[in-house]
């Protein structure tokens, strides 16, 4: 059987990754920068193909090469390809692997207040059918059982999304990776604070980071903001299909139909994220200075913005 991609000829492989982290303006920036005429990126925004030490569960983020090959098939001569999946910087294997798949790649890493950064990753979960403990700080309290693939949440479609303080952890040394990987020149590291104070200029940037036109100008839109569901059950039986119907669907077309999407908005409500408590945000913050102090080191910047 002739499959979509090869009908369509050669594909080039894919040389820009943003790999995270989630909920640090990866969305606004893959929205923005696939606005350029120099650049494609994958309608499916997050593949996830890489980092094979992730736990997958069900047929979400189980692509196979060909399939994952096909997300780019309608690349044209475009000088960066890229593809943003933030659940790369988890994972230990995930930079090595991109550097086997193509030792040419660019990296771009956003970075956040951890607090805030799990804090957002919380509601999101909740949003999306990820995370079943709607109290933040109980979900916190039941990372140490996840660790050990217990209290999993039924529709979970990555186990790695739920280990929250794990991840801020781990922040210092996968950023590390990817610089000794793929070397200084070619990662670029874009703090939040900075992207949303004046997304212009880092939008500019970052395109000269990339080696394309940096005189053109995206439409800026707030992409990602906090939702809550109107019906769990609609949402869970969406997050059921949505693989399985995309699937189908590239058996035809590599380009996206909207069908799930669609629905999925229309079951979605925009809510305001309630403020977390400061007694919380303080101890948070406490626990993870040693985390920024790291990370301060990487940047060379003064994140005590970030601290108690």
């Amino acid at each position: 059987m002739t499959t979509t991609a090869s009908k369509r000829g050669r594909i080039k492989k894919p040389n820009l990754f943003i790999v995270g982290a989630p909920r640090c303006g990866t969305t606004s920036l893959y929205n923005y920068l696939k606005q350029h005429p120099q650049i494609f990126f994958t309608e499916t925004k997050e593949p996830h193909y890489f980092g094979k030490d992730l736990t997958r569960t069900g047929s979400m983020y189980n692509y196979t090469q060909e399939e994952y090959l096909a997300l780019f098939s309608y690349a044209r001569n475009q000088k960066i390809i890229g593809e943003a999946s933030p659940h790369y910087l988890y994972s230990k294997s995930a930079p090595h692997e991109i550097y086997r798949f193509n030792p040419a790649s660019k990296i771009i890493i956003l970075l956040r207040d951890p607090v805030e950064m799990i804090y957002s990753l919380h509601s999101r979960y909740v949003y999306s059918g990820n995370e079943t403990e709607t109290d933040f700080m109980k979900a916190l309290a039941l990372e140490k059982y996840r660790l050990k693939g217990e209290r999993l949440p039924k529709h979970i479609d990555l186990i790695e999304k739920l280990f929250y303080k794990t991840y801020v952890y781990r922040l210092a040394d996968q950023i590390r990776s990817y610089l000794n990987i793929f070397g200084n020149e070619n990662v670029k590291i874009i703090l939040f604070f900075q992207f949303i104070s004046n997304v212009r200029e880092v939008y500019k940037n970052t395109l000269t980071f990339l080696g394309v036109d940096d005189d053109f100008l995206p439409d800026i839109e707030i992409k990602n903001t906090n939702k809550s569901t109107r019906s769990r059950i609609i949402g869970n039986i969406l997050k059921r299909c949505a693989m399985p119907l995309g699937k189908f669907r590239a058996k035809f077309t590599s380009k996206p139909l909207g069908i799930t999407k669609l629905l999925s908005e229309l079951n979605s409500k925009q809510s305001r994220r309630p403020q977390l408590a400061e007694d919380i945000r303080i101890a948070l913050q406490n626990e993870f200075t040693t985390v920024i102090d790291q990370l301060e080191e990487i940047v060379h910047r003064d994140l005590s913005v970030w601290k108690a």
